[in-house]
């Protein structure tokens, strides 16, 4: 009955309070509204599992129940918190109608807390079974914990220690960090032998059939230990692949979106283009560049997170850092590769500087990548650009290219250069550009303007011969060869550099 009078108040809410939002937008919410129902109905059923688990085995569970409630009360917190945010998005006043940006992080910031939220409550219940199932099938669990307890014996890092101690060299600002993960591969199988002498007791109770609650939750944590240990093959294969993304740099551009039915469900759906550029080592003047296009299924809250950044850069990675410290901030694709101008000069290219102003040039090796980022439209990056792209960079800001206030953006969904590159995307077709401030303008649908007065022609005065003196582009997706260098300066994209 509670369920049913909110949702009568929720659906009168949405008529009085939403009419004046554009009809996409109602839709949105009432899904959203439709979504929070559901998840409120699972997390109830969730919390009252757990309750029960709790209840029906204390001794079992006397260790982790503080733990586990806790957990609970905070996801409670944050289903609340999404609560308020479609409450907002339904208030009886006409205040979001001029801000739409508010009504559109409302919506993602809904859907990511009551996703976090049910997400907790599950991972909480999924632990209650596991015990309760060790519990109930001892014999069973004590074999497996044997198995991985003599597998984890014997086990040979040396392989993986050779490529860590080339990763330490290459990237000296990762070498405590590195260090860190081998020695944990290393003492794997000594805890795993002291958590299995550690258990003799509850090890004999349990094949008796005699052990109690707390001497079960000593053998389920000495488990986990042991388990882990034994995974060391997977492990080892693990920190090599993380000693791999320190040698290379690469960008996730957004060059599409699209929504579609499939059955019953509206689908949403990311294109990317994904451009990596592989290092042998820090430095290399022959760089492997490639890319690949992948469309991409995503939650909703994910597709309206990015829906102003087509042609934008929405992650990038450079080299000495793990793909986990990306940066996720939307800016202008390839801006990311450009060094300051106080610095003078990187590994990709250097700044160059006459009578009409400085400007960014890119060394041969790189040219594709260029190519990849900007197209046949690429006019040389000012030095007054780059500062105002960097200014908003360091704060944690996308910068669209916007020259005023009044002026139109250049970069984004919206922006000139973006409505003429994916002129021919599923977005543009499906009319995604309608609702940009500027669509009327008649610079928007026209090629975008140089970005500088009395701009200096491209520096690729050979056409596209990337990378090699003469001829065509190999065949295939494979880019970079040798290139000159300009004078030594700082290196980008090494560690923290």
């Amino acid at each position: 009955m509670k369920h049913q009078g909110y949702s009568a108040i929720a659906a009168f809410l949405l008529l009085t309070g939403c009419a004046s939002l554009p009809r996409e937008l109602r839709n949105q919410i009432e899904d959203a509204d439709t979504r929070f129902l559901q998840t409120q109905k699972r997390f109830q059923k969730d919390a009252d599992e757990i309750k029960a688990d709790l209840n029906y085995s204390p001794d079992l569970f006397k260790t982790v129940s503080s733990d586990w409630t806790g957990r609970l009360k905070a996801a409670k917190a944050r289903l609340d918190a999404a609560e308020t945010d479609g409450r907002e998005l339904k208030r009886p006043d006409d205040s979001l109608r001029n801000n739409l940006p508010r009504v559109h992080q409302l919506l993602a910031e809904e859907d990511r807390l009551r996703q976090t939220a049910v997400d907790e409550a599950d991972a909480i219940e999924a632990q209650a079974n596991r015990w309760l199932d060790f519990q109930r099938n001892l014999p069973h669990y004590l074999a497996k914990m044997k198995d991985a307890h003599d597998s984890a014996h014997g086990a040979d890092v040396a392989e993986v220690a050779r490529t860590v101690e080339k990763a330490e060299q290459d990237w000296p600002a990762k070498r405590a960090d590195l260090e860190q993960r081998l020695q944990a591969l290393r003492d794997a199988p000594d805890r795993a032998e002291q958590q299995w002498q550690a258990t003799e007791a509850e090890r004999q109770a349990a094949s008796e059939g005699k052990a109690s609650g707390a001497q079960v939750a000593t053998l389920i944590q000495a488990d986990d230990i042991i388990q882990a240990s034994a995974s060391l093959p997977a492990r080892e294969q693990q920190l090599k692949a993380l000693c791999g993304q320190l040698y290379c740099a690469w960008d996730r551009v957004l060059e599409d979106l699209d929504q579609e039915h499939r059955g019953l469900s509206l689908v949403y759906r990311e294109k990317l283009k994904t451009v990596r550029t592989q290092f042998a080592e820090p430095g290399d003047k022959s760089p492997h560049t490639s890319t690949d296009v992948d469309w991409v299924d995503v939650e909703p809250d994910v597709y309206r997170a990015v829906e102003n950044n087509i042609g934008m850069a929405i992650a990038h990675k450079d080299t000495g850092l793990y793909d986990s410290e990306a940066q996720t901030t939307a800016q202008p694709a390839g801006f990311a590769y450009i060094a300051p101008p106080s610095v003078g000069s990187n590994q990709y290219g250097y700044w160059t500087h006459n009578e009409q102003g400085s400007f960014w040039t890119f060394l041969p090796q790189y040219l594709i990548m260029r190519e990849l980022f900007w197209g046949n439209s690429y006019r040389p990056i000012a030095v007054n650009e780059y500062n105002s792209y960097n200014t908003y960079a360091r704060q944690g800001r996308s910068w669209y290219g916007e020259t005023s206030p009044a002026a139109p953006p250049q970069y984004g969904t919206h922006g000139t250069f973006t409505q003429q590159r994916y002129a021919g995307s599923r977005y543009v077709q499906s009319g995604g550009f309608k609702n940009s401030a500027f669509a009327s303008r008649p610079s928007a649908a026209a090629p975008a303007e140089p970005r500088m007065f009395n701009a200096p022609q491209s520096d690729d005065s050979q056409g596209k011969r990337f990378g090699r003196p003469a001829g065509p582009t190999p065949a295939g997706k494979h880019f970079g060869a040798g290139g000159n260098s300009p004078p030594a300066g700082k290196r980008f994209g090494a560690g923290n550099s």
